[in-house]
């Protein structure tokens, strides 16, 4: 698959068109210049390359090229509350992630997956407390401490 292959992909689909395992600035401006209407900054799982940057590097960057063009989502490594609020503040439009819901499913079934769910809403809002933060329109770099 290639640039071509997802613009084509996205005319014939004709409705909102999100491209996943976007990783690079150059990346997220093609995928601006394709007509999407989100990407998902991922790098699916680090499983193609083992020690491969983590999306959540990048988003800094991304955010800052299109996110003013574009809704980023930041994919990968959304395990806990704090991830999100971290992607959040760094000005990721949401979050997705797949392993912290599968485990829970693998391990419990349905409950595991309430479980997960309940668990990850408790974190977060514990920890917009321990931010001082009330709504998540107020999250922003602030927030944070790049290193």
């Amino acid at each position: 698959m290639d640039w071509k292959d997802a613009e084509e992909i996205k005319q014939k689909w004709g409705k909102k068109f999100c491209l996943k395992g976007v990783m690079s600035v150059e990346d997220a401006k093609r995928a601006v210049d394709i007509g999407a209407d989100a990407i998902m900054v991922s790098n699916h799982g680090g499983r193609q390359l083992d020690g491969s940057i983590s999306p959540f590097d990048q988003l800094a960057d991304i955010v800052d090229a299109v996110g003013d063009e574009i809704d980023v989502i930041c994919d990968g490594g959304i395990r806990r509350g704090t991830h999100v609020l971290k992607a959040l503040s760094v000005g990721a439009k949401a979050c997705s992630g797949g392993r912290w819901y599968l485990y829970a499913l693998a391990a419990g079934g349905q409950q595991g997956v309430e479980k997960a769910i309940s668990n990850m809403k408790n974190e977060i809002e514990r920890d917009m407390k321990l931010m001082g933060v009330t709504k998540l329109s107020q999250l922003s770099r602030k927030n944070i401490k790049f290193r």
